[in-house]
């Protein structure tokens, strides 16, 4: 007897019918392949390897280069990027990593859980943030081809944080790469990400090209997580140190994306036809860090000294200029995060020259000079370095104002013995145990037994209420200790062609599943 099909049947065929249709009406065109896209840098970055430095210019390019076993979405959910799946064991000790098969790095090898083992354990000893991470590691295993295990003396509880953070990045690369490279950062470029590297022309441009062999995953984009597709057929970085020519560049088409713009300039550009500056929303904490290896400022009631000294509102509003694009806070996290926290705000924004005075003269300091490094590519570097020199110059402070290429700034705050201060930004982070201070491999070396205690804590507990508890008193101590100067937030602003449709405003650029111009 032949069946034939009933009316419910022929009705579900018809409905799929129109909805094929419909979709195919309401797809739009393929996003377009081909062309150049052409990003203009602050300056030269120090390295390709982003697993050897929190320096932005170089996640900027690495970022399209390497890729993480996680990747953050638009919520800062850490979500899986070459992992396929993973479990965590009841007691929060051992991880498992099953790995996406079929991805395959730039010198056509396929990904391996040997290569994973390898990559995270040199991110252990070279990176800030991975070092941070092996204080609670006790192994890392490859259990079969495709599965990683990582075994933990105590809890971790941010670990798939630090593990998606593109800055500082937990990087996965060929074994035999970062076997060869234990200590300073790779030579090879070799990771799994859309673009691969071709050529780096120092103080000229570094090129990549689309990696043909690219495995992308299927979900949905979002943000650094989901689908990434490179649709360009290459990506070129250029170092332009002058912000001027940066953004001159993208208004005449030379570029099509200016890396930090001044933000003084954000409602002259916004009125100009040609050019779209993108504000990223999440802020940008303006910071000076002390050196606790110099005999200066070691010396925590000088630092105290420092901070007490500083008035905050004047360095923002110099530096930054439109309120729009600032604000003042005690808190590193706004309000309505879980990390919101006032501990400590009696030390913020004081600006007290007599009480400035008196804890300098508490810690003995007697006039020496306090070297402080900053730099003119990141004009908001040096225009708050400047500012707060003078408020410091002021409450009797001898201030060696020192101007490098940021380059020149990052190779020597690593070396304990040519600083006291330095001007940076850092960036939004979505776990208070990513903050660089908390890093005692960071430079500035903050590393006092109750900091280390209470961070050990903090990162172990589980429990969002005891973190919480826990995140107040270190904010406190952040303050006590005067780990560093908070002086505000800010938010970058990247100029785009306008012609460029699909860029994604972000920490870190996105330069994947970004159609280029020509």
């Amino acid at each position: 007897m032949i069946r034939r099909p009933g009316t419910q049947l022929v009705g579900a065929l018809v409905l799929i019918a129109l909805l094929v249709a419909v979709t195919a009406s309401t797809a739009g065109p393929a996003p377009r392949r081909g062309g150049v896209l052409r990003f203009a840098l602050i300056g030269e970055p120090p390295t390709l390897d982003p697993s050897a430095t929190t320096v932005g210019v170089t996640a900027n390019v690495g970022a399209s280069i390497f890729e993480g076993l996680f990747a953050f979405d638009r919520s800062w959910r850490p979500q899986p990027m070459l992992v396929d799946s993973y479990t965590i064991s009841p007691d929060g000790r051992t991880y498992t990593f099953r790995l996406r098969r079929n991805v395959f790095f730039h010198n056509d090898k396929e990904l391996t859980a040997e290569d994973v083992v390898a990559s995270l354990n040199r991110w252990g000893k070279v990176g800030s943030r991975g070092a941070v991470v092996y204080q609670s590691v006790d192994a890392v295993t490859a259990q079969d081809k495709y599965t990683v295990v990582m075994r933990l003396k105590e809890p971790f509880a941010p670990l798939l944080a630090f593990l998606a953070l593109p800055s500082s990045m937990a990087a996965i690369m060929p074994k035999e790469i970062a076997e060869a490279t234990p200590v300073g950062p790779v030579k090879e470029f070799i990771g799994t990400g859309p673009y691969r590297f071709v050529e780096w022309v120092p103080n000229r441009h570094i090129r990549l090209a689309r990696w043909t062999k690219y495995s992308p995953r299927t979900e949905t984009p979002n943000l650094y997580a989901g689908r990434r597709e490179p649709l360009a057929d290459e990506v070129v970085f250029y170092p332009v140190g002058n912000v001027a020519t940066r953004i001159a560049g993208v208004q005449t088409g030379e570029f099509d994306v200016a890396d930090s713009i001044s933000t003084d300039l954000y409602a002259q550009l916004k009125a100009d036809p040609r050019v779209v500056p993108e504000i990223v929303d999440r802020g940008i904490w303006l910071v000076f860090f002390f050196n606790k290896k110099s005999p200066l400022t070691s010396n925590v009631k000088l630092r105290q000294a420092i901070l007490v000294a500083l008035n905050m509102q004047p360095i923002l509003q110099v530096t930054i200029g439109n309120p729009d694009l600032y604000a003042l806070s005690p808190s590193l996290y706004p309000r309505g995060t879980p990390w919101y926290s006032e501990a400590g705000a009696e030390w913020y924004n004081v600006g007290d020259v007599e009480r400035a005075k008196r804890l300098a003269a508490e810690a003995g300091y007697r006039g020496e000079p306090i070297r402080w490094l900053t730099t003119l590519q990141y004009d908001w570097m040096f225009k708050a370095t400047t500012v707060a020199a003078t408020q410091l110059r002021r409450a009797g402070f001898t201030i060696d104002q020192q101007v490098y290429e940021w380059a020149g700034v990052v190779e020597r705050r690593a070396r304990p013995g040519e600083w006291e201060m330095f001007t940076t930004g850092h960036g939004f982070v979505p776990d208070p145990a990513l903050i660089d201070v908390f890093s005692p491999a960071y430079p500035g070396w903050w590393d006092s037994p109750t900091k280390t205690e209470l961070f050990r804590q903090f990162t172990r507990a589980v429990d969002l209420q005891e973190r919480q508890r826990l995140w107040h008193r270190l904010h406190e101590l952040v303050y006590t200790e005067a780990s560093w100067v908070k002086t505000g937030e800010f938010f970058f602003v990247h100029l785009r062609a306008k012609a460029l449709q699909g860029f994604t405003p972000a920490p870190w650029f996105v330069t994947w599943n970004l159609p280029a111009i020509k």
